[in-house]
């Protein structure tokens, strides 16, 4: 019988909090008893390496889009008093407008 590369098949792979995402578009789980894992475990022992869940890249974009949330988040929710400001009068607080000012600057 002729000794097949069962590792072939494997064009890519990335991993993922449950196992590893194989050639784009198959998830496979992290269970030695499942075929497909068993021949991403022999890849990786072949010398392969899963490339990481996310680039460094994605995680920077990730976490600036946490920020832009979070900062418009804080700028609606005291919006009403800019909106009190314009129709009465009554200042604004000073940590308030502070505040207001560095969510602006943080939103990319």
């Amino acid at each position: 019988m002729e000794n097949l590369n069962q590792t072939a098949w494997i064009t890519s792979c990335k991993l993922q909090p449950s196992g590893w995402l194989v050639n784009g578009t198959m998830s496979v789980p992290n269970d030695p008893a499942n075929r497909d894992c068993a021949d991403v475990l022999q890849w990786i022992a072949e010398g392969n390496t899963p490339a990481p869940e996310f680039t460094d890249a994605e995680i920077a974009a990730n976490a600036q889009s946490l920020v832009n949330s979070e900062s418009l988040e804080y700028l609606k929710s005291t919006d009403w008093y800019i909106t009190r400001h314009a129709e009465t009068g009554v200042a604004v607080p000073a940590d308030v407008t502070t505040a207001r000012a560095e969510a602006r600057e943080s939103i990319v």
